[in-house]
């Protein structure tokens, strides 16, 4: 009787482990997740900011529009790294190169933290480097906490009045109108115009940013780059 028990009293137990177990083992496993997402993403995200800003100092930058679609997949599930995929050999990217006979950079692109081009923005499939815009949007995946300035490479042949524009990013405004006299003298002369300044209070992640010139359907404007540099210290 007593053994007949003890028998019955091991069955019960072992069926309780196998109940338990996968649930401990879901457990385990989020929170393993949860943790390599924290320490990945800001890695991925710096990763990004590289490629971006590489794609857009190169004219061979197929390949680096390839890999910001792969890395930007990769943030969106989270930014835990399958390590066997990982592994497997990678297309090798060119080295970024200046383009021909390009201009000097203006300042502000040397100085910027973020680079975003046309054919970075939302559902681009162009590789052109300019775009004629009303209105462009893009996923910011990493900012850290901080002052930023917001500027415009663009190029305004004709405007018969001031053109309005306006910036969104995460829920902050900026609005602010192009002057007539701020025109460029033709569609490939390039100016770069100050938006003006935004301050994250913590890190931004995975958030849009949005440029409006004009209303959707304008094409005054020509966009290069929009340039994200950090704000000057308050004097």
């Amino acid at each position: 009787m007593i053994r007949s028990a003890f028998i019955l009293l091991i069955a019960v137990t072992a069926l309780q482990a196998q109940t338990v177990a996968p649930a401990t083992l879901e457990q385990m496993e989020a929170i393993y997740q949860r943790e390599l997402s924290t320490r990945h993403i800001p890695l991925i995200s710096q990763y990004l900011i590289f490629l971006q800003k590489g794609a857009v100092s190169t004219t061979a930058n197929a390949s680096y529009l390839a890999e910001i679609a792969r890395v930007q997949e990769l943030l969106k599930r989270g930014g835990v790294i399958d390590l066997a995929a990982a592994r497997a050999p990678q297309p090798a990217m060119p080295m970024p190169m200046p383009m021909p006979e390009a201009p000097a950079k203006p300042k502000e692109a040397e100085q910027a933290v973020i680079a975003l081009s046309p054919a970075l923005s939302k559902g681009s499939v162009s590789v052109e480097a300019t775009a004629k815009i009303g209105e462009m949007e893009w996923r910011v995946e990493f900012m850290a906490a901080g002052s930023y300035e917001l500027h415009l490479e663009y190029a305004c042949p004709v405007l018969s009045a001031p053109l309005k524009l306006m910036a969104d990013l995460a829920g902050q405004q900026i609005e602010m109108e192009l002057p007539v006299e701020k025109i460029t003298k033709d569609a490939e002369t390039f100016r770069v115009l100050r938006l003006g300044r935004v301050t994250l209070p913590a890190d931004l992640r995975g958030r849009d940013l949005r440029i409006t010139a004009g209303d959707k359907s304008s094409s005054s404007l020509i966009l290069r780059h929009l340039l994200i540099t950090p704000a000057k210290p308050a004097s």
